[in-house]
């Protein structure tokens, strides 16, 4: 896997380099200051006919351009990249502002090479990843709801069944396919349609979509038409 590092402080990037060394199928392939030099380095990769990364660690709080804005802007031009963001800030406005503009993890940089080793590797592999200590807000979502549809009620989420509900509280605990398979006692194939269902009822795109959709305001549920 090629990874990139995105931080402005220079310390951090030589640490995060020589924890990803540590790990045989990790190699640490280029590094930016702030979200701006980022781009400005990919464009520069793409017009000399080399590959994107296959991940990005990406700080939160730079100068110039700050990781949420990097964000977006690299799931625009190249949606096929991973985006792990890495920071000490684990305010809610960071880990929705990031899952909103097509982050595909959230992990603290106090977390352990092992951990932070794990969460590139599910993202990679197309799971979404939470740090635990970034799951509080999501545990207020998961604690509202129902347990069985509600119909006629104006609910979004009485669209689903009790089997998809509960598809549903393992995406936001932060599980894989093939952990909520072992879960729920089915199959990754099984989960994976589960999910697509789930998207498609609630008319959503991504797993970072729902995360947002269930979790992005202080109420129980957040009302995509009022955005």
């Amino acid at each position: 896997m090629r990874v990139w590092i995105v931080d402005d402080q220079e310390m951090v990037r030589e640490g995060l380099k020589m924890l990803l060394s540590l790990h045989e199928d990790m190699v640490p392939v280029g590094e930016a200051g702030d979200g701006a030099e980022l781009l400005e380095r990919l464009t520069e990769l793409a017009a000399g006919g080399f590959p994107a990364p296959d991940v990005l660690l990406m700080d939160v709080r730079m100068p110039v351009m700050d990781g949420i804005e990097a964000t977006r802007r690299v799931k625009q031009l190249y949606p096929s990249v991973k985006i792990l963001i890495l920071t000490t800030f684990d305010e809610e406005a960071y880990l929705f502002g990031g899952l909103r503009n097509g982050a595909d993890g959230y992990m603290l940089k106090e977390s352990g090479s092992a951990e932070i080793a794990a969460a590139i590797r599910t993202v990679c592999g197309g799971g979404m990843l939470l740090d635990a200590k970034a799951r509080p807000s999501i545990i207020r979502v998961l604690d509202g709801l129902p347990r069985e549809p509600e119909a006629g009620r104006g609910d979004p989420l009485a669209l689903l069944t009790p089997r998809e509900r509960d598809t549903v509280r393992l995406v936001l605990d932060g599980k894989s396919n093939r952990e909520i398979g072992e879960a729920m006692f089915v199959t990754e194939g099984t989960v994976k349609n589960y999910v697509s269902r789930i998207l498609e009822k609630l008319e959503l795109k991504s797993r970072a979509e729902l995360i947002v959709y269930l979790g992005g305001s202080h109420s129980r549920y957040s009302s995509r038409k009022g955005e």
